[in-house]
């Protein structure tokens, strides 16, 4: 018998198999409903909810990207759902990774979120330590994000963004950028500016989910087409990023980046990445 590929409503749902007690006492408090009515909201998500939000309000230019943003309430029960999932795995490695191996009182504990959503992120690692800036757009889940912070007595920043660009108050340790390039008109443009927040030798977790299987209009064609695949990492490494681990990459000194450069215009003129062994 062929193997088939899922069907897209088998794609439009994760099981948030790992969903707290925390977790649903923050969407109690935060929604008036029951505890156990939350977990059967969460359990029967499905993405389709905001795909077909999003092709009503057909949203094209940035303000009436953001005004959808700001708007609804769906990306609550949707990132909850896919923080507590197994799928979700390589993400939390990352993090983890990043907690092992770059601890706050080692000069790493100034870190800016930026598309912090509901602000799982941001509260793991305030728990560690870190003095965690988070950003978003306002609406229902960044006042999510800070009412999970505020009752869960976590120390975090929440700045409200009035763009769909960064603008980071001041120079960080680290960066964390999950998933939220793929949603902006001009993601290269966020990413120069978010590097250019953060100091040197700093490191940027960062995830471009650059496709689209059909319940992500939000992910927007023209960045897709401009940097699906390994393209978004040549980008990054232009910019002056070098890879180090799994969704992790670090800024690197000037004349490293001349290398990154060289590189580049290698794969322009031959269509060819060099790597580096384990790294991209």
């Amino acid at each position: 018998m062929p193997i088939s590929p899922p069907d897209r409503e088998a794609l439009a749902q994760f099981d948030p198999v790992f969903v707290t007690d925390d977790d649903l006492d923050d969407l109690a408090s935060f929604t008036g409903m029951t505890r156990e009515a939350c977990l059967s909201r969460l359990r029967s998500y499905s993405m389709a909810e905001h795909s077909a939000a999003w092709r009503r309000a057909d949203p094209r230019t940035p303000d009436e990207i953001l005004a959808f943003y700001t708007s609804t309430d769906l990306y609550i029960w949707e990132l909850t759902q896919w923080h507590a999932s197994p799928a979700r795995a390589p993400y939390w490695a990352a993090l983890r990774r990043f907690v092992e191996t770059y601890p706050p009182q080692a000069g790493w504990s100034r870190v800016y979120d930026f598309g912090c959503g509901v602000g799982t992120d941001a509260l793991f690692l305030a728990s560690k330590g870190y003095q965690v800036t988070a950003v978003d757009v306002g609406g229902p889940t960044l006042e999510f994000a800070r009412h999970r912070s505020e009752r869960r007595g976590l120390d975090v920043t929440f700045l409200e963004s009035s763009s769909t660009l960064p603008e980071p108050p001041g120079t960080f340790d680290a960066i964390v950028c999950f998933d939220v390039f793929e949603h902006l008109h001009n993601p290269l443009l966020a990413a120069r500016l978010l590097i250019a927040a953060l100091r040197q030798g700093g490191l940027i977790l960062q995830n471009g989910n650059f496709s689209d299987e059909g319940m992500h209009p939000c992910h927007l064609k023209q960045s897709i087409g401009h940097y699906a695949g390994l393209r978004w990492h040549i980008q990054l490494a232009v910019l002056g990023l070098r890879n180090v681990g799994s969704m992790a990459y670090k800024k690197v000194p000037y004349h490293l980046r001349l290398v990154q450069l060289l590189r580049y215009a290698l794969w322009r003129f031959t269509g060819l990445w060099l790597v580096e062994v384990g790294r991209l």
